[in-house]
């Protein structure tokens, strides 16, 4: 019978990893908030929103993304919205991907401190997922009412109180698309800046930053805010711990514990290296 085979002890290996995934997870379920730079893209932002965006405003809010994209998008919404709520303005939340029903839904419970205090139909509403990509969004444009008749939860657009006096692109102060491809992008410069002159404001993956930039720098939108660097550049801002900061922590708290690890490493074998050698001990 083959013997069986001998249960390797817990060594060092394993402690160093145990320790590193402790170095995560702690920092990413309770974010501790170290003090990061804010760059001077997510400033811009920043000062649009608390300074020319006029308080109360309607804001639409377009979540173009899908479950792989949450953990970049989800905590710069969040943050945005904070402030947009801050502001008093009234949102109006779509989605042209089949996913945004779901992401919705998920945004509100992880960021259900946002609404709290909140009543829906009077200071937000989720339109629901809108068919049609870019004709969709051009037919948003021109009429709400023409485009959906009911929200996501089948009540009447004309019974929400909020909607009275929203229905086309003028009646918006700013658009806020947080996307995971390219193409929304493009379908709001053309459809609601190039027309009627509605501020945009993108969210992004920091893959796809540079791709939107240029829009940017055109000035079809007031700015960008790009990957989970920027969402806790963000919440810095804001005052709000979200999943920005925890991700941001979680990344210096393992980077520190690595660094350690180097450091005690190269102690000891500096130590190692300068014992004196053996008497009568030589190389051969």
């Amino acid at each position: 019978m083959a013997k069986e085979e001998k249960r390797r002890p817990f060594g060092m290996a394993q402690i160093i990893y145990t320790l590193l995934v402790i170095s995560i997870v702690i920092p990413l379920l309770n974010p501790v908030g170290l003090p990061i730079g804010i760059s001077s893209t997510t400033r811009d932002v920043y000062n649009y929103i608390e300074n020319t965006l006029p308080a109360g405003k309607p804001v639409l809010i377009d979540l173009y993304y899908e479950m792989a994209a949450r953990a970049e998008l989800e905590p710069q919404v969040a943050a945005v919205i904070k402030h947009l709520f801050e502001k008093n303005c009234k949102l109006v939340f779509v989605s042209t991907i089949t996913y945004g029903p779901i992401v919705f839904e998920l945004l509100k419970s992880t960021a259900a401190d946002l609404f709290a205090d909140k009543t829906y139909g009077v200071d937000y509403v989720f339109l629901g997922y809108i068919a049609g990509n870019e004709p969709a969004v051009r037919s948003l444009a021109t009429s709400i009412r023409g485009t959906v008749a009911v929200d996501n939860y089948g009540t009447a657009i004309s019974a929400l109180q909020m909607m009275a006096n929203i229905d086309k692109a003028e009646d918006f102060a700013l658009v806020f698309i947080a996307s995971s491809g390219t193409d929304t992008f493009g379908w709001y410069v053309r459809q609601w800046y190039t027309p009627y002159d509605i501020p945009l404001l993108f969210g992004a993956l920091s893959v796809i930053g540079p791709s939107i930039k240029p829009y940017v720098d055109a000035g079809q939108a007031i700015g960008m805010l790009t990957g989970q660097r920027s969402a806790a550049e963000y919440e810095t801002l804001v005052g709000r711990k979200g999943l920005g900061l925890a991700s941001m922590d979680a990344q210096s708290f393992a980077h520190a514990l690595i660094l350690i690890f180097i450091i005690i490493g190269n102690i000891i074998l500096f130590a190692t290296r300068s014992k004196p050698k053996p008497e009568g001990g030589r190389r051969k």
